[in-house]
């Protein structure tokens, strides 16, 4: 078992430090994608225009950012709302509707919100979870004194592991410990809502960030050419291509095991997956398995961040095979039910500390649970082929963060 006190994770966080350059987004329209609304860029400027009650983003979909910041430049000519989203997903609306399906729902977006919103003093530099529990913070008086009617006005949002600053003008507006986002996009919104004119304008310009990547000094867990420090258990079929972790059902199509010789017991762990075709698979940590002496089949003590193609589905919350079953029941209605990208990569993200376990998958907070019921609290991470997953699973880039 390998374990950091407090003091000596402190010291690695410190000398990883935050290094990075500021990297100018709004030089062209690459990597931009609107959803709704009219965008255009000109001499710099990139000009939104929508309809009255039309919700209109523009979406920066060339990457995700994890700890990072966004600096932006806005103006309004008239009283209207907008907003910098950050950590931030475009994902069907949840709960379906009476007689709708997933694949009709219309999206929204949901993650954090630096709110811009003319139409009152009070309302620019607000937090807010963006269609979930709404503000999270609201302005300091110092911050709004900073701003400027019809003219340019200057935000930067600081997010670091679970703390989130909003700053006007370099003043200090409002800060949260939050962590139901973790990683995502960034967008930018217009929203004229209750507004008097047809449509309205806003005005955004030297968006930029810095991408800081991910907080603490973590280490890798696969090697990303063999499959040293790991075990497999059972008769399913792992191998190593490209940097790739492939699992496939065996001869017998049964259950199967790729497990860490090192075991832990504080961490936070994730790791990359996609998922190749119909099958159940999971991450399992706390895990020891054994192997049945009529059989040779491998049984497991663990508990599992579910991995499943299901879609609503139940990737991510958390099992106790042969035990207690789950932990909290999949809810197959909400907003988390919906953060698997279908055929595409994905990250699962646990964190166990003592008895509380919290999960994220794609940066979206799925579970967080102080499990008074807890037994196991120290194991190897393992990765599952359960049987039926005969079309298997694709794992890479494995951290840990003791």
């Amino acid at each position: 078992m390998r374990f950091i006190g407090s003091v000596l994770l402190a010291a690695c966080m410190t000398v990883a430090g935050y290094t990075a350059e500021w990297e100018l987004l709004t030089d062209s329209f690459d990597g931009w994608r609107a959803l709704g609304g009219e965008w255009r860029i000109e001499d710099g400027v990139i000009i939104g225009k929508a309809a009255k009650e039309e919700n209109a983003w523009l979406l920066y979909e060339a990457r995700e950012f994890a700890d990072m910041e966004i600096e932006v430049e806005f103006r309004t000519q008239a009283p209207t709302n907008g907003g910098v989203q950050l950590r931030s997903h475009w994902l069907p609306r949840m709960p379906l509707e009476d007689g709708e399906t997933v694949a009709d729902a219309p999206k929204q977006m949901y993650g954090y919100q630096a709110n811009v919103e003319t139409r009152m003093r009070a309302g620019t530099g607000i937090l807010m979870d963006e269609n979930g529990r709404g503000y999270l913070a609201e302005p300091s008086q110092e911050a709004l004194k900073t701003l400027k009617q019809r003219d340019w006005n200057r935000m930067r949002v600081a997010a670091r592991g679970n703390k989130i600053e909003v700053y006007l003008h370099d003043t200090l507006a409002c800060e949260v410990e939050d962590e139901a986002f973790i990683r995502g996009f960034v967008a930018l919104q217009l929203y004229p809502f209750q507004s008097e004119d047809e449509a309205t304008e806003i005005e955004y310009r030297n968006v930029r960030v810095k991408d800081y990547g991910r907080h603490g000094e973590w280490r890798t867990l696969f090697d990303g050419a063999t499959l040293n420090g790991w075990k497999e258990w059972g008769e399913e079929d792992w191998k190593v291509e490209d940097g790739v972790i492939y699992g496939t059902s065996g001869p017998k199509q049964s259950e199967g095991y790729l497990a860490t010789v090192e075991t832990f017991k504080d961490f936070r762990a994730r790791g990359g997956f996609k998922i190749l075709g119909d099958g159940n698979y999971g991450l399992f940590y706390h895990s020891t398995i054994t192997l049945r002496e009529k059989d040779g089949y491998p049984l497991i003590a663990g508990l599992q961040g579910e991995v499943e193609p299901g879609y609503p589905g139940s990737t991510g919350w958390v099992y106790e095979s042969y035990q207690r079953g789950w932990l909290v029941k999949p809810d197959h209605t909400a907003m988390q039910s919906v953060a698997l990208r279908v055929g595409d990569w994905n990250e699962i993200e646990i964190r166990a500390r003592g008895s509380h376990v919290t999960t994220w998958v794609n940066g979206i907070r799925v579970l967080d649970l102080e499990d008074d019921d807890q037994r196991l609290f120290e194991g190897s991470f393992a990765l599952q082929l359960h049987t039926g997953g005969a079309d298997g699973i694709a794992w890479k880039d494995l951290y840990v963060l003791d």
